[in-house]
This record gives C-alpha cells, sequence and structure tokens, in this order.
C-alpha cells in the first residue's frame, strides 16, 4: 500500500520481462528486480493491478478482481509485442504468479516464466487476511483518519478480504488443472520462511512440473514471503536472471 505507485517500464534491449506484483502490494514490490533485469539488457514492463496503489485500499475490491488482473496481463504482454518484442518472459510475486503460470498455459508469445512464493495449490489464507487488514489499518492512521472514517473503512475490509481471498482461490482452481499442459520452462522461487502462506508449496509444484518439462526451483531459506523486499532479492534476481539469459 504505498503512495500512487504506478506501472513502470525500463527500457533496454529486444530481450523483454513482464513482472507482476503480489495481491494488495503495488509495482514497488518488484522495482528493484526490475532495474536488476534492466541492467542485464532486459525491458521491463511491471502492470498495476486494477485496484492497487490508490489512497485508499478498499479500491482492491470496488474495482479489481482475478478476471481484471488477468486482464490487466495479458495488455502487458501485448503491449511489449506491439512495440516490437515478438517474445517474452513473465514472473509474477505471490497472486502475480498465478497469472504468470495462466500465461505460460495460454499465451504463445511467453517463452518462459515462474513464479515467487505462489500459492498453486490450496492454501489456509488466515494470515494473508490478518496481515492485510493490519497494514490496511497502519495505512489508513498515516492518513490521519477519523476514528468513525476508521472504523468504517476497516469494516469495509474485514467483510470483502475472505471473500476475495475465496474468490482468488476459484479462479486459481483451473490455472492448476492445466499444469500439465505446460512445455515451457519454469522458474520456481520459494521462500524458506514464508510467514503467510505453506513454504512447501513452492516444492509441490516444482515436482508437479517436473513430469513435464523443465524447472529450476530454488528455496531461499530465512527469506520471508515477498522476497523481492528481503536480504535474499539479490540472490533471487541472480538466479531469474541467469534462468532467462537461456532464452535469447
Amino acid at each position: 500500500m504505498q503512495n500512487q505507485p504506478a506501472p513502470f517500464l525500463f527500457e533496454a534491449g529486444k530481450r523483454a520481462v513482464v513482472l507482476l506484483h503480489t495481491f494488495a502490494g503495488s509495482t514497488t514490490d518488484v522495482r528493484v528486480l526490475g532495474r536488476q533485469f534492466q541492467k542485464a539488457g532486459y525491458t521491463v514492463l511491471a502492470p498495476l493491478f486494477t485496484g492497487h496503489g490508490t489512497p485508499d485500499p478498499t479500491t482492491i475490491f470496488t474495482v479489481g478482481n482475478p478476471n481484471q488482473w488477468w486482464q490487466d496481463t495479458t495488455q502487458a504482454i501485448d503491449q511489449l509485442v506491439k512495440s516490437g518484442h515478438p517474445q517474452v518472459l513473465i514472473f509474477g510475486e505471490s497472486l502475480g504468479g498465478l497469472f504468470a503460470i495462466k500465461a505460460l498455459e495460454e499465451r504463445p508469445e511467453v517463452l518462459a516464466g515462474g513464479t515467487i512464493s505462489t500459492p498453486l495449490y490450496p492454501v489456509d489464507t488466515s494470515r494473508v487476511a490478518a496481515r492485510f487488514l493490519s497494514d490496511a489499518r497502519a495505512w489508513y492512521h498515516k492518513q490521519a483518519l477519523t476514528p468513525t472514517d476508521l472504523a468504517a473503512k476497516m469494516t469495509i475490509l474485514t467483510r470483502a478480504i475472505t471473500p476475495m481471498l475465496d474468490r482468488i482461490a476459484a479462479y486459481t482452481v483451473p490455472i492448476q488443472a492445466h499444469l500439465a499442459t505446460i512445455r515451457k520452462p519454469v522458474f520456481i522461487g520459494q521462500s524458506g520462511a514464508d510467514e503467510l502462506i505453506d513454504p512447501t508449496v513452492g516444492q509441490r509444484l516444482a515436482d508437479e512440473l517436473a513430469h513435464h518439462t523443465q524447472v529450476v526451483y530454488r528455496h531461499y531459506p530465512g527469506a520471508p514471503h515477498v522476497m523481492t523486499y528481503s536480504s535474499q532479492e539479490r540472490d533471487l534476481a541472480q538466479d531469474m536472471i541467469a534462468f532467462s539469459n537461456r532464452f535469447f
């Protein structure tokens, strides 16, 4: 929940990458990672999921939804293709990884891609909900809302968060069901100290995909859920770039 984040395009070479951010996060999540890719010669596009990055987190629920976030993803791919990058890579962190995998399943322009701490299988989302509400409350406090306005906003979010997480889980089901169709190489980065979701989901995804495609699995001991904000970010970036360099 940053102050007015925006989509970013870091231009470099012909090679191109789409980076997708987390649930309730923004392009700030992947900005440093994007600069690392740019330094390595990649043009990088990070769309801002609809409803995210606004001063009011309720917009995630009023104008955002998984179908719209998939449209945001496909528009980013189309933008790169139309601007002279006919083949792209795509990576997503947490929620963003769901759409990266869907792009690997459905978009022929995508050569390869991967996930960072992404739950492709059913997980307990109670800690995700609790963190979201805690962060939202802290954000509203910074805005100096009146107690009445704060209570009203938190009531909206408290009522909305679990249904949205359930909606995302339902949206994930057909993506997971079509994993066997993927023949493109996949990078999977998994945080070892994930405080929000089951840290074994990355290995499970790697094991399933390895039956029918090339998989590079990297485990980062001690890393939190959002690894791009952690001390392991540099190692993660190096591993992702090394993976990507194989395809151009």
